[in-house]
Parts: structure tokens; sequence; C-alpha cells
């Protein structure tokens, strides 16, 4: 299937060869075009088309993490590379009952197994966009100065935030996506927002919690090598944002609990006032009746 003047063509895939259909789903995943991935979603799933969603997160995600831990030391970058990718099933796996559950009371017109397959292809967006940097990522880092030298931890301070950067930029993207998938299969706007608000929540919390579980991913110069932490359930991504807020404002735990909630508060508040404005009417000169001359 594909997007042709706004029109949406569908292609017998059974009649293409194997490679051409994983071929051309990577490609519409790469476009995002909501109309074509609509289509894909009311089409009865397949073998062929979950192991193109799952192989794009795979190989995605495992490119992007081997950059990721590469600077540390090759092995860490292998750790990496395996714990992305577990990372984003993980993930759907704790939250694809609940996802389904919401879709279907938010009015997203999508069964379970759509709501599974809506996530797959948003992930594999996601995947798609970061493993596209995997190269820029591996040659920054051959570039780099070595772990353990004041250079070093200069450059891994950089190194966070430019990461930081690309991926919330391939999560912003593949969420776009995700939204106007949402809104062309439920055919409301408003929808799709709230639908997408609510899985959000689920997926950040859960994944949050997730990468704290499964951390290191970056790797830091002043730990050892390992694919786990020593205790990785002890404590919680929370906890730990908790005791950052309070190092780094130097305050006390009552005043950073405060900013803590005020930010929760206003990371739930935007997207809701964000939407309330959209759907606010609007005065349009051009829609107002023309005025009937009067007969003499």
């Amino acid at each position: 299937m594909f997007t042709l003047n706004g029109k949406v063509i569908t292609v017998d895939e059974r009649t293409m060869p194997q490679d051409s259909r994983h071929l051309s789903r990577l490609r519409l995943l790469a476009r995002g075009e909501p109309e074509g991935l609509a289509e894909w979603l009311r089409q009865p799933v397949t073998r062929d088309s979950l192991v193109s969603l799952v192989s794009a997160i795979i190989i995605g995600c495992a490119l992007y993490g081997f950059g990721l831990g590469l600077w540390r030391a090759p092995l860490q970058g292998v750790f990496v590379a395996i714990k992305m990718p577990l990372l984003i099933f993980l993930t759907l796996l704790v939250n694809g009952l609940i996802n389904g559950m919401l879709g279907q009371l938010l009015g997203s017109g999508m069964s379970f197994r759509q709501t599974v397959v809506a996530c797959l292809m948003s992930f594999a967006i996601f995947s798609l966009i970061v493993g596209s940097f995997s190269p820029l990522i591996i040659a920054w880092v051959l570039d780099s100065p070595p772990p353990g030298t004041e250079a070093g931890a200069q450059w891994y301070r950089i190194f966070l935030l430019g990461n930081t950067v690309i991926i919330a930029f391939a999560g912003i993207v593949a969420n776009h996506k995700l939204l106007r998938l949402i809104q062309v299969f439920s055919g409301d706007a408003a929808t799709g927002w709230r639908t997408l608000i609510a899985w959000l929540a689920g997926n950040l919390f859960v994944g949050a919690q997730l990468s704290y579980i499964l951390r290191p991913f970056f790797g830091n110069p002043d730990l050892p090598v390992q694919f786990l932490r020593d205790n990785p359930l002890e404590g919680n991504f929370y906890e730990a944002v908790w005791s950052m807020l309070q190092a780094a404002s130097g305050a006390d735990r009552d005043s950073a609990s405060f900013w803590l909630a005020m930010i929760f508060i206003a990371v739930l508040i935007l997207p809701i006032v964000g939407q309330i404005y959209r759907e606010l009417p609007r005065s349009d000169s051009s829609k107002s009746e023309p005025t009937q001359p009067h007969e003499p």
C-alpha cells in the first residue's frame, strides 16, 4: 500500500516477493503516512507484517544501543544493543492490555490486536529514526577521548546531552505519527489526543521504571562494565529523580517534593490546555451566510 496524490493505493502483497513486501512496509513506516498506516492496521495481522515491525525495532534499537555503550567498552555496546529492544518489548508487554482497554474506552475504534500493532508501528518508527543516527553516533564515539581522562569526562556530558536530544526528537516524531494514525482511524481529532495522552502516560510510567531496572545504558566510566547493576530492583526511577532534584537544587525534602509535584502537574495539564485551545470555536467570516437582497 502507498499514497499517491493523497489517495491510498492498496497492492495485493500476496503477489509480491517477500523481500519487496518487507521493503514496502519499511518505506511506509519511514514516511509515516497516516492513511497508509491506517489501511495497514485494518488488514488481518500476518506473520510477515509482524516480522517487518519486530525486525525494524530490533535492528534500529540494537544499532543505536551499540553506539551508546561503545564508548565505555565494546562489551558494554553489545549489552546495550540487547537491552534497548528488550526495553521496548517489555514496555509493550506490560502495557498492551491496558492500552487496548483505554483505546476502546476512549473511542479509538481499535481492537486489542489493532492497538498492539499501532503501538508496534510507533515503536518501529522510533527505532528507524534512532537507527539512522547510529553511524553518526559510532563515528562520534570513535573520534572521542578515552574514558578516565578530564577531556573524556567533559565529552561524556556532551554525549549524554546529544543523545537525549536524539531520543527526544525520535519520540516526538513517532508519537506525532501515532497521533495522526489514531485520528485517521477513529475519524476524530479529539479522540486521537485523548487516546495518545492516555497511552503515553502508561508507557512513560512503565518505560521509565523498566529503563531504571535495565540500567546502565550509556555506561558510567567510573563503574565496571555490567549487563545490569548489582541490585537492579533496589529503588526506583522516581526516587532517583527525586534525589537528583534535591542534590541539584540544594533544597530540603519538602521543597524538592513541591517542585517535583509542580512538574508532574504541568506535564499533565499542558496537553489538556492545548487540546481545549484547539477546540475553541473560531470566527470565520468566509463561512457566514451572504445577505440575501430584498426584492422590491
